[in-house]
């Protein structure tokens, strides 16, 4: 659920197909800008109901970055099998 939503977004912000994003590329690579980062942190605060500090959205390097960050935020595992 979580993988799934995430990379959904990404693909969202930057209005790609979800087929061209994956946990594996970095922010720099789907050319994420500040304005994205924004948005996108927006919308992952809103969708998961929950609030992503500021030094952790600086931190944040890949899509898995953004999918473990959730995660811990919610209390899950990190280590949760892939797509749930």
């Amino acid at each position: 659920m979580v993988t799934k939503r995430v990379v959904e977004a990404v693909a969202a912000v930057k209005k790609i197909p979800v087929e061209q994003v994956n946990a594996g590329q970095t922010l720099e690579e789907l050319r994420v800008d500040s304005l994205d980062a924004v948005t996108l942190v927006f919308d992952l605060e809103e969708a998961f109901g929950v609030s992503i500090p500021d030094d952790k959205v600086r931190a944040l390097r890949t899509v898995q970055d953004i999918i473990d960050g959730i995660r811990l935020l919610r209390g899950e595992a990190a280590d949760a099998a892939s797509g749930s």
